[in-house]
């Protein structure tokens, strides 16, 4: 794929907002061949896959992928032969926190690791740049929040888990490489930070744009109305989760500005951007979305799909082809208010991205990759579940490290929960170790991170 510079993406962008909708969908017939020609000529695992293909094949007639598909197949399904994942792992451990890219081109993006072992996804100059700009032009949900910012030289304050190479940690890594924006006006902050250190920090930083975890942000809510947080933003984009309407109603009510979201995967990239009359518009210019059924049969529009096929058209390195996420959708594509042609989705079920824990009376809603990745920089562990029992008792399934005993790893392990829970707002969790090791779910064979038993 040739390079794609600046002005070019918008141009494309642009562009293709002005087409009809006969001309949208030959542009993304033609960039799916293109995908898919270079995909069978340079990644051996889509050459196999592929091997049969007819020359005038359609969507349908391409095999689904999903994550086992890419995690047991890893080093042929990239298309730069020199890419394995035990290099990747090797820059993890040294070369990331130094900002360098690995092999000089790629920027490293993981899944949150809900199964113990992340998919690594790897986004070139093309995929980096084209991605911010269509945040720019479809990340708002009104033209005039766009000026807006430009206008007050606004800041952008974005609160996800910053401890790894996460998926929208990097995203506003990337854009602020890929916009011709100072560096000073973005900032990033932990989730996993307390509720003072983030008013703190935001306070100082005055955002005009606040992103983050629906379950943060409401977090900030309690300390706007209390009269600790002074900010005033524009526009709220809480995503990274499922947002619900009692908890956009209470943002909205609380910031008195509108709220917004996103729907996204490490794996793809953006799915879906909001529009002002709250419909998540799929962004077809670069994705393909496809509901089906459990049995990988295509779902009418209008119709609840047990999981969704997604192909961005972006994903030279790693190409991501009819991959399946286990998202259950509506898609609609009747006309929209908003005057933006594209399809939209009701995302009536996610696959598991929050915790609702209880303190008290008090009811405390966590992203579950902070509570998948609190552990793990904690060198005396190999591996762990996390154990959520009513009342938010804690149980720890240990496997020490090398050099390292059970006992060890579980006392510093449990500082770290006891130190990450009471962040959060519970204050006296009751945290104990398994008398197990970390165990396989006994119908995958996969090692979850987080097992709710309550």
């Amino acid at each position: 794929m040739e390079k794609i510079g600046l002005f070019e993406a918008i141009d494309q962008a642009m562009e293709y907002r002005k087409m009809l909708p006969v001309n949208r969908a030959q542009l993304r017939k033609k960039r799916l061949y293109e995908l898919v020609a270079y995909a069978r000529e340079n990644s051996p695992l889509y050459k196999k896959l592929y091997s049969d293909l007819p020359a005038g094949f359609t969507i349908s007639d391409l095999p689904h992928t999903n994550r086992d598909t890419f995690i047991h197949n890893y080093r042929d399904w990239s298309t730069d032969g020199d890419v394995t994942e035990y290099d990747i792992k090797d820059y993890l451990s040294t070369d990331y926190d130094r900002k360098r890219l690995f092999r000089k081109k790629y920027h490293v993006v993981s899944s949150s690791g809900t199964d113990n072992e992340p998919l690594i996804n790897l986004y070139d100059e093309n995929f980096c740049r084209i991605i911010s700009v269509e945040h720019v032009l479809k990340g708002f949900p009104r033209l005039e929040y766009i000026w807006s910012f430009f206008l007050r030289r606004g800041r952008y304050a974005a609160i996800y888990t910053v401890n790894g190479p996460f998926f929208y940690n990097m995203f506003i890594k990337i854009r602020s490489e890929y916009l011709p924006l100072s560096k000073k006006r973005f900032l990033t902050l932990p989730a996993q930070a307390s509720t003072e250190e983030l008013t703190e920090a935001l306070n100082k930083f005055k955002p005009t744009i606040l992103s983050g975890f629906p379950s943060v942000l409401l977090r900030l809510a309690e300390a706007k109305e209390s009269g600790t947080l002074h900010i005033r933003p524009i526009c709220i984009v809480a995503d990274g989760e499922f947002l619900e309407d009692e908890s956009r109603a209470k943002l909205a009510s609380v910031f008195n500005c509108e709220v917004t979201s996103t729907y996204s995967s490490a794996e793809t990239g953006v799915i879906a951007y909001e529009c002002r009359e709250h419909h998540l518009h799929i962004n077809d210019d670069r994705i393909i979305l496809e509901p089906i059924d459990s049995l990988g049969r295509p779902v009418p529009s209008g119709e609840e799909s047990e999981m969704i096929l997604v192909t961005n058209l972006l994903s030279y390195p790693q190409p991501v082809i009819r991959y399946a996420l286990e998202d259950r959708v509506i898609l609609h594509d009747e006309e929209c208010l908003c005057g933006d042609p594209s399809p939209w989705i009701e995302i009536s079920g996610r696959s598991r991205d929050r915790l609702r824990l209880i303190d008290g009376t008090k009811k405390i809603i966590v992203p579950i990759v902070d509570m998948e990745n609190v552990l793990k920089d904690e060198t005396s562990i190999s591996r762990y579940q996390i154990v959520i029992y009513a009342g938010s008792r804690l149980s720890l399934r240990l496997s020490a490290a090398e050099g390292y005993d059970r006992t060890t790893a579980f006392f510093k392990a449990e500082k770290i929960m006891r130190s990450y829970m009471k962040s959060i707002g519970i204050m006296s969790p009751m945290i104990t170790l398994d008398k197990d090791e970390p165990l396989a779910d006994p119908l995958t064979g996969k090692f979850r991170t987080i097992i709710v038993e309550s």
